[in-house]
């Protein structure tokens, strides 16, 4: 007798006709969601005579003064970016080596590994006009204009980058502690301030105090000085609302990111430290290192990876060697020098103790691996996946069907998967952010500007003299005076003998530079990457990433109740860990008496990998708060075009990075819903939460 459904249904004809609707259907649910206006903050527009001093121009020719030489350069680098000419940057671009050529001089003074370093080129300046098949294309998200030079707000996230890259070798717990400068450094050092004194010298400063504040856009302000977007990233590092924009900075808050769970608890993520239960079994706390027992515990900080296993201790930087301390290694690196090859390390790895080992997980990750190991680490838990989805019952049969286990849907391949697609279409969508529109210029730079005004050369600025002025001026000076000893104390012979390379031939245009060197202290050699600060790459993609993992996971506990769900043992202890004094194993943090959250600490895990590349100087807080705001959305917008593809209803629901309640709810073959109830209870349209942080929006027809 003939089985009533020997094969599926639909099938041939009818599933190709149902599977082009389905793809006509998302494409129309990202064509006709609210489509971002992207722009500038006109910095480019306005100091174009001064040779752009705002904007990022490396890899270009700059001066003896870091200058830009040509300015006609950058109007064809931007050019070759935004035309629909693919040929431009091999046939128009002029980079430092060519216009070097064209004088006879060379191009770099500093040598590495005693050769003369390649130049770097410029990292897919053109993947902006890539297009996507699934979830928003890179030209409907979009960022904030990025604060000016002469802001408060710039000049407040500049202090913020110096400080981190002076406290660099402080331990965290130290950092959070306030109460001491010691470093994690061969020998006994301490660093020229203590956390306690940073967060006094920030607190000192108008974007933090409210007064006498310079906004970006000093015609459309609130009572308060400050525009919309100011406002929301001011609130952001302190959540306070009864004192919104005027709350101090404290030692357990300052360098933190921007969602309460960020700030609950101890600095780094447990989702960076703990491993979960080996695939032998628990080790019983016997654990050897480096991890050759089956069997071992979270504690241990070893994630099952299969049958493998991922040690969470990591690689870290030479402790308390900076770089791009001197004036001829900063110009180089200006001009494109690639100085990769110098990167030298500590002989034993660690847990993440302090921000240079933060900035070093962040300077060789696979983009998205913390969020990857995080659901690994999350999935042997035993979280349950949402309760809306249909087949939550390998974790939970009182849901979803009993009968049906999730594996290639709503299991653990399904979740692994959204993580990775996730991940490349935010760097698409920060990529069109950061050379399409905004070209902001590195923190780097600003220090190189910085110095200028300090050393008495801010007429080399032109233009822009006055904006730099105001920045430099509201520089805490202990904060300048610490700097400046720092930079004297890693420009001395013993530190630069330690260095791979070599600027001992190079000069420089100030004849007191010791005095005023301003410059940025990095983590890397080599200095930023070689495309525009704004957006963050790092940060679009912990958007993204981890906005995916808590819609994929059951994140509140059960009967509706709003409570999120602790991060805690089978036996209900709270998970609450912090590497030890010298990194090599975890203890209770036993200065944390409250409970983590598992959204809580997904969000700060996000905030980590995202202030970690501050910490390593390349980015600024208002990168990080944007970037990974626009990820969010590009993950919201991959699960309403994939929730009516599954056949069976489904709902999800998370908080958002501002605080909101989202739910996303799903049936076979319509458009999915999306409800947005804010921090305050208040039920919004999705247009204003789609627009939230641009200033407008493209009219699509």
């Amino acid at each position: 007798m003939k089985l009533p459904h020997s094969v599926p249904c639909p099938n041939g004809t009818e599933r190709a006709r149902k599977a082009k609707e389905l793809r006509e259907l998302a494409a129309e649910i990202s064509r006709t969601r609210p489509h971002a206006a992207s722009r500038n903050n006109a910095e480019e527009l306005d100091y174009a005579g001064s040779k752009f001093p705002t904007n990022f121009t490396k890899g270009l020719h700059h001066d003896e003064f870091g200058i830009l030489s040509f300015g006609d350069d950058y109007r064809t680098f931007v050019e070759a970016i935004n035309s629909d000419d693919t040929n431009l940057f091999e046939n128009h671009v002029l980079d430092a080596t060519d216009r070097a050529a064209e004088t006879s001089e060379p191009t770099f003074q500093c040598t590495v590994n005693s050769q003369i370093p390649q130049w770097r080129g410029w990292e897919s300046p053109r993947a902006g006009h890539v297009y996507e098949l699934q979830g928003p294309d890179a030209d409907s998200v979009g960022m904030a204009p990025a604060p000016r030079v002469g802001s408060s707000e710039k000049a407040a996230e500049m202090a913020e980058v110096y400080g981190l890259a002076l406290l660099r070798d402080v331990p965290f717990t130290s950092i959070c502690a306030g109460d001491s400068a010691k470093q994690l450094c061969d020998g006994d050092s301490d660093a020229q301030l203590t956390s306690a004194q940073m967060v006094d010298a920030l607190n000192s400063m108008p974007f933090f105090n409210g007064t006498g504040v310079t906004s970006s856009t000093p015609p459309y302000v609130d009572a308060d000085g400050l525009n919309n977007f100011e406002r929301n990233r001011r609130f952001a590092r302190t959540q306070d609302d009864s004192n919104p924009v005027t709350a101090p900075l404290t030692t357990e808050t300052v360098f933190r990111g921007s969602t309460k769970g960020s700030l609950a608890g101890p600095y780094v993520s447990q989702f960076m430290l703990i491993g979960n239960t080996g695939l032998a079994g628990p080790g019983g706390g016997a654990a050897s290192f480096p991890g050759k027992d089956a069997g071992y515990d979270l504690q241990d900080g070893f994630i099952r990876y299969g049958s493998l296993s991922i040690d969470q201790r990591t690689t870290v930087h030479k402790s308390c060697l900076d770089h791009m301390t001197d004036w001829p290694t900063w110009r180089d690196v200006q001009n494109g020098a690639d100085f990769r090859g110098a990167n030298l390390f500590e002989e034993k790895r660690r847990f993440i103790t302090t921000p240079r080992d933060l900035a070093t997980y962040v300077h060789f990750d696979a983009l998205y691996e913390a969020y990857l190991n995080a659901v690994l680490i999350i999935d042997a838990m035993g979280v349950p996946a949402s309760k809306g989805f249909p087949e939550p019952g390998f974790r939970d049969s009182s849901s979803g069907s009993p009968r049906r286990t999730a594996f290639a849907t709503f299991g653990g391949p399904h979740i692994l998967s959204l993580v990775t697609e996730v991940a490349t279409r935010c760097l698409k969508a920060v990529r069109r952010e950061k050379f399409n529109y905004h070209r902001r210029a590195r923190p780097e730079l600003m220090g190189g500007r910085m110095a200028l005004v300090e050393c008495g050369d801010a007429d080399k600025l032109g233009d822009a003299q006055a904006a730099f002025e105001q920045m430099h001026g509201e520089l805490p000076d202990a904060l300048k005076a610490a700097l400046i000893a720092h930079n004297g104390a890693q420009n001395e012979t013993a530190m630069n003998d330690m260095r791979l390379t070599d600027c001992a031939g190079g000069s420089t245009p100030f004849s007191n530079f010791d005095d005023c060197n301003l410059l940025l202290p990095m983590a890397f050699p080599e200095g930023s990457p070689m495309h525009p600060a704004y957006g963050a790459g790092h940060a679009t993609v912990a958007g993204g990433c981890v906005t995916m993992v808590k819609a994929f996971f059951e994140m509140f506990e059960g009967n509706d109740s709003g409570v999120e769900r602790p991060l805690v043992e089978p036996d209900g202890t709270p998970i609450v860990y912090v590497p030890n004094a010298n990194g090599n194993r975890l203890v209770q943090d036993s200065k944390f008496a409250g409970a983590l959250t598992i959204q809580g600490e997904l969000d700060k895990l996000a905030a980590n990998i995202s202030i970690g590349r501050n910490m390593a100087g390349v980015h600024y807080y208002s990168d990080y708060y944007d970037s990974l705001r626009m990820g969010e959305r590009v993950a919201v917008g991959i699960l309403l075009e994939q929730a009516p593809t599954y056949g069976d209803p489904m709902e999800t629901t998370f908080t958002s990075f501002d605080g909101d309640f989202i739910s996303i709810n799903g049936q076979a073959d319509s458009a999915a819903t999306l409800t947005i109830i804010d921090r305050n209870g208040k039920q919004i349209s999705n247009q204003e939460w789609w627009l939230r942080h641009v200033p407008g929006e493209q009219m699509i027809l």
